[in-house]
């Protein structure tokens, strides 16, 4: 399946230090270059180094985007969330995020949205990492104000237990 990621979701497992498990799910990840100018230079190095696709406007395509863009009127996302959608529409993928506003913008045109436990959870199944060192890591996503702690909690429980 192929995913059009949010910014959001490249900091999230950059904090948690899963950015490689991510690169190696057998996803077709890619970005805009909206959202990867939202990442600090580390973050963009490893996303670089990643198998990543990142999609950029051409001059006309940018001034049809802005007008497209300024015409939705008040919207509680940004120009970069709306070239996330924007290419999941046009090349038939779904949306990556975390923020909510976003999700529900996509869902409400019929485009396909998923978040970041989607992805944890696909790293959880397919992780060869000691489960000691994905503990570590989800428990670092505790710190994220934005993201629902009992979820956190439920997948750190589950591979306590081995449940995948």
């Amino acid at each position: 399946m192929l995913f059009i990621s949010d910014a959001n979701i490249f900091i999230d497992l950059y904090n948690c230090g899963l950015l490689d498990e991510f690169d190696q799910l057998n996803l077709d990840i890619r970005t805009t270059d909206f959202v990867f100018n939202e990442l600090n230079p580390a973050q963009q190095k490893i996303v670089k180094s990643m198998n990543i696709m990142v999609h950029s406007l051409e001059p006309q395509e940018l001034t049809d985007f802005f007008s497209t863009f300024g015409s939705l009127g008040q919207l509680k996302i940004s120009y970069q969330d709306y070239s996330v959608f924007h290419f999941a529409q046009q090349l038939n993928g779904a949306v990556l995020t975390n923020d909510g506003a976003l999700r529900k913008f996509a869902k409400n045109r019929s485009v396909e949205a998923k978040g970041l436990f989607y992805i944890l959870d696909a790293i959880i199944h397919t992780s060869t990492k000691d489960k000691t060192v994905l503990i570590t890591a989800l428990e670092l996503l505790l710190r994220n104000e934005w993201l629902p702690k009992n979820e956190i909690t439920k997948r750190i429980e589950q591979i306590r237990k081995g449940v995948s």
